[in-house]
Formats: structure tokens, C-alpha cells, sequence
């Protein structure tokens, strides 16, 4: 009898747990602080040393779960803006904005309260309101790889850490320094919180 009122209590109790499963058609928007690095000596100007600036930016993510441990996740960003230096001083700026898309794989039971998880994905960068020595670069596409964690706070509430090394390679059109490649390649960093339903 003891036994049975012991099984039953643990019954009530695994019932009144938050439902923290991931599961085919869960969807999850998470939204945080989000920084572009470029690579160092990312524009080949000989002698000369060029390179792009990191910007930080709000970042939105969307993720849907085709199965409960893989999903399809979309990056967004508000535009970022990058300051292009040769020799220590601004020559150029430009905005961008890099939208992702990548396929996850979530290798933790879906039951798991943290859920680290790898992505693989196709990264699609225009740039605009160029000014400077770099009057215009061109689209790039290119491979994105990712990482990151979501530690869920409850049923719908997590916290997320992302991290993503992408492929940014593109050409200067026009001006001084015309046909000349950019590879920007950075690493792309957000921490952020999000809803799960």
C-alpha cells in the first residue's frame, strides 16, 4: 500500500512539471544582442592595412522543429553598419544585412531542460548605403555554421547563446580601389532570451 501511494504522489508530481519537451511543430522566436566581427586584413590592399569594423545589432531568430531534435532556423538582424579603415583612418562605410537560413540538430534527449545544438545553413549578404572609396559591393552568398544553447526557463520561456562562423566574401565595384575582393568572414555572436509554442 505505502508503495502504492508513493508511486501515485510521483505520478502528480511528473504531471504538474512544465511540458519542457521539444517537439515536431514547435515554433520559437528568440530576439537578443547580436555582434558581426569581421575577420583581421579582410580587404587585400598591399601594402596597406584595411580592414572592416565590428558592429552590434538586435537580432531575431525562428526556428520550427520538423522533428523534435532538428529544426529550421532563419537569422535576422536590424541592418548592420561597418566602418571601413585603411591605415588607421575611415574611408568607407556600408550596411548589410545577412539573412540565414540553416538546418539544426538539437543532440540532447528533447526532454532535456538545456538543449545544445549544431546548425549547417546558406548565408545570403547584400550591402547598401555605401559611401567612400567603396561606392558599391556585391551580394555574397555563402556557407553558415553554427552553434549554440537554449536553457529552457520553463514551458515557453528560454535563454539562448548562439554563435555562427559565416562565409562574407564580396567585391568592390567602382572607385580607387575597383575589383578589389572583401572577405569579411566573420564571427557572428548573440545572446538573447526566447518563446517556445
Amino acid at each position: 500500500m505505502k508503495l502504492l501511494k508513493t508511486l501515485l504522489a510521483s505520478a502528480v508530481a511528473v504531471s504538474a512539471m512544465p511540458a519542457l519537451a521539444y517537439e515536431a511543430g514547435d515554433f520559437m522566436i528568440k530576439a537578443g544582442v547580436i555582434n558581426v566581427n569581421p575577420k583581421e586584413d579582410n580587404i587585400d590592399v598591399g601594402a596597406d592595412n584595411a580592414q572592416v569594423a565590428d558592429d552590434t545589432q538586435l537580432g531575431l531568430t525562428f526556428t520550427y522543429m520538423v522533428m523534435p531534435q532538428v529544426g529550421v532556423e532563419v537569422l535576422a538582424a536590424t541592418p548592420f553598419k561597418h566602418s571601413v579603415t585603411l591605415n588607421g583612418d575611415r574611408v568607407a562605410t556600408t550596411k548589410h544585412l545577412p539573412p540565414t537560413v540553416s538546418a539544426q540538430y538539437y543532440f540532447m534527449d528533447p526532454a532535456s531542460q538545456i538543449q545544445p545544438y549544431v546548425g549547417l545553413g546558406v548565408n545570403h549578404t547584400f550591402f547598401f548605403d555605401e559611401d567612400g572609396v567603396a561606392p558599391h559591393l556585391k551580394k555574397s552568398w555563402g556557407l553558415a555554421y553554427s552553434l549554440g544553447v537554449n536553457y529552457d526557463i520553463d514551458e515557453h520561456l528560454m535563454a539562448n547563446v548562439a554563435l555562427w562562423k559565416m562565409d562574407i566574401d564580396s567585391e568592390i565595384e567602382g572607385g580607387a580601389l575597383d575589383g578589389t575582393d572583401v572577405e569579411i568572414d566573420p564571427l557572428v555572436f548573440m545572446v538573447g532570451a526566447g518563446y517556445k509554442f
